[in-house]
């Protein structure tokens, strides 16, 4: 498990959360989602990278500064809000649905129908979620855990 630093990240296979704070709205165009409208607050995005360069391949192209072409709908929001923290675990299971539902169990709302979950067959109704006012990253990952 990790957050933003120096510390090396895994190129096995796991699953990830990226916690943001959006400090000031933004209303983003969100591919086929279309506009999406991201109010003051944190949010918690949940997924699996499990291909060739695991969570290392995937997390260091979310945590990417600069311009680049969205592939999946996180791309559009960190483009705007960098994440301000990380989250992993390693592993060959996904547990990204498992996350976003614990998420909200717990209280956080689907932020966006259907962003980072369109190929969910767990009933999601998004792998992004905007969270209680208060919550961090210590939080997410008590719940987690």
């Amino acid at each position: 498990m990790g957050r933003l630093s120096n510390e090396a990240l895994p190129a096995e296979p796991g699953t990830y959360l990226l916690w943001f704070v959006v400090q000031q709205a933004l209303v983003l165009e969100v591919g086929r989602l279309g506009t999406v409208e991201f109010p003051l607050g944190a949010y918690a995005y949940s997924g699996s990278a499990l291909g060739p360069g695991g969570l290392r391949a995937r997390l260091e192209r979310h945590l990417q500064a600069g311009p680049r072409r969205p592939h999946w709908h996180v791309d559009y929001l960190a483009a705007s809000c960098p994440p301000a923290a990380v989250h992993w675990t390693t592993g060959g299971q996904r547990l990204e649905c498992r996350w976003a539902q614990c998420l909200h169990a717990h209280g956080a709302s689907w932020a966006a129908a259907g962003f980072g979950s369109s190929d969910c067959r767990q009933g999601c109704g998004a792998h992004l979620l905007r969270l209680p006012a208060g919550w961090t990253i210590l939080t997410i990952k008590d719940l987690l855990a």
